[in-house]
C-alpha cells in the first residue's frame, strides 16, 4: 500500500484485527503445509501434489518466491519507516510504485514459496482464504489513505494496481 510516513507514527490505519490476523494466518498456513507435507512421508497419503513435478523444477519457483518476497518487504519498510518526515506524504516510488501493498503481497509470496516447493491443496485453500482477507485490510486502509490524502491516492490507485505488478508500463 502506498504509505505515508509521518515521523514513522502517523502512517494511515491498519484494520483494527491486521496484526491478529496476520499471525493466524502464517500460523495456519505453515502448520496446513507442514503437516500435509510431513503426512506424505509419515502416512504414505496427502493432498500434497509431489508427484506432478520433479523437486527441482519446484524448487526454482519457491527460491524465486520467496526472494521475491524478502525484497518486497525489505524495500517496503524502508521506504515507510527509513526516515521521519514532518508531513504526510504519498510514498509511490520503489517497490511502491509497483503494486500498492508491496508489504502484504511479500508475506503472500513468501507462503506461496512454501507451496511451490511442496505443493499441498489444503495450504494452498488456506492461502486463499489468507489472500481474501488480506484484500480485505488493504481495502479498509486504502480507504483512511484516501481521506488522508485524498486525489493524490486516488490518482494513485488509478496507475498502480493493488496486488499484481504490470509487466510492462505503457507510455
Amino acid at each position: 500500500m502506498a504509505e505515508i510516513s509521518k515521523k514513522r507514527t502517523g502512517l494511515g490505519s491498519e484494520h483494527p484485527l491486521c496484526d491478529k490476523i496476520q499471525l493466524i494466518m502464517i500460523i495456519l498456513f505453515l502448520a496446513v503445509w507442514g503437516i500435509d507435507s510431513l503426512s506424505l512421508f509419515v502416512f504414505g497419503y496427502s493432498t500434497v501434489l509431489v508427484g506432478l513435478t520433479l523437486l527441482p523444477l519446484r524448487l526454482l519457483p519457491a527460491i524465486a518466491s520467496i526472494g521475491f518476497s524478502l525484497y518486497l518487504i525489505a524495500k517496503s519498510h524502508k521506504a515507510v519507516f527509513g526516515k521521519a518526515h514532518d508531513q504526510a506524504r504519498l510514498i509511490d516510488s520503489g517497490v511502491y510504485s509497483w503494486v500498492r501493498h508491496p508489504m502484504y503481497l511479500g508475506i503472500l509470496m513468501s507462503c506461496l514459496g512454501f507451496f511451490f516447493a511442496s505443493p499441498s491443496l489444503l495450504s494452498l485453500g488456506v492461502w486463499l482464504v489468507f489472500f481474501v482477507l488480506y484484500d480485505k485490510m488493504a481495502t479498509y486502509e486504502e480507504k483512511d489513505l484516501i481521506r488522508i490524502l485524498g486525489e493524490d491516492y486516488i490518482a494513485y490507485q488509478k496507475r498502480v494496481p493493488k496486488w499484481f505488478p504490470k509487466l510492462l508500463h505503457r507510455s
